[in-house]
This record gives C-alpha cells, sequence and structure tokens, in this order.
C-alpha cells in the first residue's frame, strides 16, 4: 500500500468551489425555474405550483407558463397562466434583491405527460425564456409525469451489485488478457458474469447493474457506437439473454447502464452529421459552426452531446430503451442523467413505464440535493453522492466528526419526498476504491458498510469492494493526470478476503431479516463524540443500537439485559462473549428485546 492517497474529487458541474459559486452566481441572473413544483412531485388531480426566480438584472413586468397535456408542444398553446409576484429575497452573494413568482397549473389525471414553457416579458417589451440553455441561448422545454406511484416495489428493497464486464470474469475457463494499459481490454465477457450468478445469489445479491455493454472503442462503453445490439467482445444479444435469464431464477434482476446524453464520435449517426450538411442526424446535435464546432460531454471532443430536445433524437433513445426492456432486463442506471433535459426523462418515464410497469430509472446527477429531488416525478431516483462524501470524509479521511455524519444523514433522510430512492454506495468506477482511501484497512471498511446497509436505502456494492479488491495505484499520477481506470482492476478470484466476503454475506442477511427495522427513526444518543458514533434506529416493533467507534481507544456502550448483538466487525460470530466494550476502529449493531423511544 503507497503513502499516496489523494482526497476525492467528485467529477460533474460542480466539483470545486470555484464552479459551485460560478453556478451559484449565474442561478442568481435572469428568469430561473430549475424545474422547482410544489409539490416536487406533482399528485394526480391536485394542482401544482410552478415557482420561478427572477435576479437582479432582469426588469420583468409579466410571466406566464403555457403547458399542453396531449403529448404537443406548448408553444402557442390556450393553456396559460399568469405568474404572480410572491416574495422578495435579499442575496448576499451578489448583492441584490431577487423576486419570486409563482404560477399555479391545474390538476392533471394520473399518467398524464404535461409539457410546460415559461416567457417573461421585460419592461422594453422584449421576452425571455426561463433556463436559457449557456450553448444554444435557448430556453429550456420542461416536463413532468404526473403519477404517485413510488419507485418499484422492489428497488428499495435491493442490495444491487455493480459490475464492471470487462473487469468482472472471463469465462468459460479462459484467463484474464494482459494489455499493455489499464485502458485497454482484459476480456471480461457476459458469460462470465452469467458464471458467478451462484456467487452473488449465495452473497444475497438480488439485482445486478452491468456497465454499458453496447458496442463502443473503449474498456468503459460509456461511449456507444450503436444501441441496439451488444459489443462483440463482451458477448451476444443470446448471451445477454441468457444472463437475464439465469439471474431472474436466482432472483437477481438485471439493470443496464444507459447513457442518453452522448456517443462516440465513431457513432454512425454523427459521422453522418458532421460529413453531409442534409443529413437528418445533423439536428441530433448541437454546432456552433458545422461541423467543427460541436457540443460534447465535457468538452471532450471523441464524446458528442445528443440533443434531447430533437423529437428524432429522443425517438431513437426511447426506442432503444423500450428495445431492451423487451429483452428482459429490469431498468436502466442513467449516466450522465443531467445532460438531457428534465423534459426528456419524463417522457422516458412515461415510454419505459408503457413496456414495463415495474421497470426502474435510476440516474446519475452529481449535483446538488435540490437539483437531485427535482427529478422526482421524472425517475424513481438517483445514486446518492452526497451519502458518499460524507461517509469516506468521517470514515476514510476522518474531516468529519460522528454527530456530523449522522446530522447530515437524518435531514438528507428527510428532505426527499417518498417513493423517490437514493441508492447509496461508498465507491465507483470513477474514483479511489474505499479500501484504498482507507490505506487497506478493512475495519474500517467495515464500519463504513454497517453504517450504509442501516439506512432505508438500496446499497450498492462495486465489484470486490466485498472481497478485499487491491487498487493499484492512486488515481492520480505525480503529474497532476488522473486515470480512473486505477479503481477497475480485473476481480482477483484467487485473493478473495474470506473473512470480508464473510463479513458481506452476514450484512445482507441481517439488512434481510430486519427489513422494517431500517425504515424507522433514527437519533444520536448521549455519549457520541467525535469519533464516537450511538445511533437508535427503533420502528414500531423494533429497535436497535449502532454504535461506531472511530477512535484509538476502547468505549463503553451499556445497553438493556436481553439485547442481541447482530454484527459486530471485529468478529463474524459475536453471540459470545459480548462485553459492551466497543474496540477501536470497530463497529457493533445489537437489537433490543422491545422497541424503545
Amino acid at each position: 500500500m503507497t503513502d499516496r492517497v489523494t482526497s476525492d474529487f467528485i467529477f460533474g458541474t460542480l466539483a470545486t468551489d470555484d464552479l459551485r459559486l460560478e453556478a451559484l452566481r449565474g442561478n442568481r441572473s435572469g428568469v430561473v425555474h430549475d424545474n422547482v413544483l410544489i409539490p416536487a412531485r406533482p399528485i394526480p388531480d391536485q394542482p401544482t405550483t410552478v415557482v420561478v426566480t427572477v435576479g437582479q438584472d432582469v426588469a420583468v413586468i409579466d410571466i406566464v407558463v403555457r403547458f399542453s397535456s396531449n403529448d404537443t408542444m406548448p408553444t402557442g398553446s390556450r393553456d396559460v397562466v399568469a405568474f404572480q409576484p410572491d416574495t422578495v429575497e435579499w442575496d448576499t452573494l451578489v448583492w441584490a434583491y431577487s423576486q419570486r413568482w409563482t404560477a399555479t397549473l391545474p390538476g392533471f389525471p394520473r399518467g398524464t405527460l404535461v409539457r410546460y414553457e415559461i416567457e417573461a416579458t421585460l419592461v422594453d417589451g422584449s421576452t425571455v425564456g426561463a433556463d436559457l440553455d449557456r450553448w444554444t441561448g435557448q430556453p429550456t422545454p420542461f416536463a413532468v409525469l404526473v403519477d404517485d406511484d413510488p419507485d418499484p416495489g422492489w428497488l428499495a428493497d435491493s442490495v444491487i451489485y455493480n459490475v464492471f464486464v470487462d473487469r468482472f470474469s472471463p469465462g468459460d475457463g479462459r484467463q484474464w488478457l494482459s494489455p499493455d494499459a489499464l485502458d485497454g481490454f482484459y476480456g471480461g465477457t457476459i458469460r462470465g458474469v452469467t458464471e458467478k450468478i451462484p456467487y452473488l445469489a449465495d452473497l444475497g445479491i438480488d439485482c445486478v447493474w452491468l456497465s454499458p455493454i453496447f458496442p463502443s472503442p473503449s474498456h468503459h462503453g460509456y461511449d456507444a457506437t450503436d444501441y441496439l445490439t451488444i459489443e462483440p467482445r463482451l458477448g451476444t444479444e443470446a448471451d445477454l439473454v441468457e444472463l437475464i435469464d439465469t439471474a431472474h431464477r436466482a432472483g437477481i434482476r438485471v439493470v443496464l447502464d444507459f447513457v442518453a446524453n452522448h456517443v462516440s464520435d465513431r457513432h454512425p449517426s454523427f459521422v453522418s452529421a458532421t460529413t453531409d450538411p442534409d443529413a437528418p442526424a445533423r439536428e441530433w446535435f448541437s454546432f456552433r459552426s458545422w461541423p467543427d464546432e460541436y457540443r460534447s460531454y465535457f468538452g471532450l471532443r471523441f464524446l458528442p452531446q445528443i440533443d434531447t430536445t430533437n423529437a428524432a433524437a429522443r425517438e431513437f433513445l426511447f426506442t432503444a430503451a423500450e428495445y431492451w426492456l423487451r429483452r428482459g432486463v429490469d431498468g436502466f442506471r442513467l449516466d450522465h442523467a443531467h445532460g438531457p433535459t428534465h423534459a426528456f426523462w419524463a417522457e422516458f418515464r412515461a415510454r419505459t413505464r408503457a413496456v414495463r410497469p415495474d421497470c426502474v430509472a435510476l440516474g446519475e446527477v452529481v449535483e446538488t440535493a435540490a437539483l437531485q429531488r427535482s427529478y422526482a416525478g421524472r425517475m424513481d431516483g438517483m445514486l446518492d453522492f452526497l451519502f458518499l462524501q460524507q461517509i469516506r470524509a468521517f470514515f476514510a479521511f476522518e474531516t468529519e466528526t460522528a454527530a456530523a455524519l449522522e446530522t447530515f444523514t437524518q435531514r438528507h433522510l428527510a428532505y426527499f419526498p417518498p417513493g423517490f430512492t437514493l441508492a447509496t454506495f461508498i465507491d465507483n468506477h470513477d474514483m479511489n476504491r474505499f479500501l484504498w482511501v482507507a490505506r487497506g484497512d478493512v475495519d474500517i471498511l467495515k464500519m463504513a458498510a454497517l453504517y450504509q446497509f442501516t439506512l432505508p436505502r438500496p446499497p450498492i456494492v462495486y465489484y470486490g469492494t466485498e472481497t478485499g479488491l487491491k487498487q493499484w495505484h492512486d488515481v492520480e499520477y505525480d503529474d497532476g493526470s488522473r486515470k480512473s481506470e486505477e479503481s477497475r482492476v480485473p476481480m482477483d478470484w484467487d485473493g478473495i478476503d474470506t473473512s470480508l466476503l464473510a463479513f458481506y454475506r452476514d450484512l445482507i442477511r441481517v439488512r434481510r431479516e430486519h427489513p422494517g427495522l431500517w425504515a424507522g427513526k433514527r437519533r444520536i444518543q448521549p455519549g457520541t463524540t467525535d469519533d464516537f458514533l450511538v445511533v437508535a434506529i427503533f420502528s414500531e416493533d423494533a429497535s436497535a443500537t449502532l454504535a461506531i467507534n472511530r477512535g484509538s481507544r476502547p468505549e463503553r456502550l451499556r445497553l438493556p439485559s436481553g439485547s442481541n448483538v447482530l454484527l459486530h466487525t471485529m468478529d463474524n460470530d459475536p453471540g459470545a462473549g459480548w462485553t459492551e466494550t466497543i474496540p477501536a476502529k470497530s463497529a457493533v449493531l445489537v437489537l433490543h428485546p422491545v422497541a424503545r423511544p
């Protein structure tokens, strides 16, 4: 284990303090809607309030919202509602006032896709739309699907396993390949995943999320050249169907990684768009100067961004998603979901639910909690990057206190509307593995995992975390470059930490044996210090205490007689010898004989 461990870098438009400050100032100018609705998720047959904030830089005399509920665009619609000035707020950041305006849309039946656009009239008689796109200068189209359906019941109760297909298992008795660099191909296949379904079932997994499996020039697959076939080096469509059938027989669902924001610059549609000025696909992409200046994912020219306001581009993506749902997949993890508009995802939800009512759409939005919450009614939930940052700050980097961690967690749980699911994780394929930032300390990993699994949200296990898979190098190099591939080393099936694997197996078992408990209330208990966290977790018919000792000395924990130790990170068989002492760098989960407030 090297001494070099860099701090976390969460990619995205808000990755640094400077970017956050720029975004805050930008959101305080012009006419800003930011998809803010009250309630956040429209309720069938109930009115919905649309909220707009007007910055100091624009003098508005009138704002209207045009809407349609018949699957047509609202431009020119007779259905118009006027906004009314609501409140004035002082904003110290820009040293100016802003004004909030609100309008109320009528109620709509369940299943209605409501499209709307917002237009403000300025004092000079000109008009401006809300949330102007910085690339095109055009106002953002908005849409929301009216329903009160929670995420499919299976999602919230799942334990999800994230497979990086090229690095998980070659299958068919083959050995790993030996590419010259980590961004090469190591030979993992879909059949390799199928062969490991018994392993995953024994672990207790009931949902597998596959990294992208569509044709792509890269090892990661987030730059597809086709959405309707399988990357040949990974297998065939028949292999995928076999995997789905095998997984379903084992009680395991299969979720595909789906990228709607961008494609490879080798995708035939983009090649056509940049070589033929009259190609229909030219409208699928945004050009400032054809054919060389086009919008792309974070400015990476080999990842041209799809214009999801274009009807033909949307239809292409919807059709692809529907195709794989009909082949048996159970839903999608949606890469860089903040790229496409909310309107796109509202329609995506309507289209995919029509094919498979119990399919899931789980978004990757590496932004604010407010933005994540705005996807209620468009998606079933999000990957919980904010939790990731907090749990690594407390356990791995020790830059957060115990009380701060738990306070964040309780407020975080209360912030999102019912039925909107945030899936927790402690590491992923874009950053240093948790065990790396914990400097190889398995006890710290166990403590973090125990905390993760006591939350009422589906936990995600990144392949190899449960076996102690060793990262080879920090993702950041001495020259300042970053190589996320360092967190994607091939699975070491011969080097499994059997004690850690047994702990994860017990962790999943305990979670399944007490499902109602995790949805109960949480309360920080007396005795909590910077390094020692004591949390009561209780529902109507059960209660438990979670005690985590991050510190370097033992801590005492007094509990009611008859309490039963469910898990102890220092002992996979903790039932005997419990002395109410929490050793340094350990945690315990204790079930009480009766529920207590």
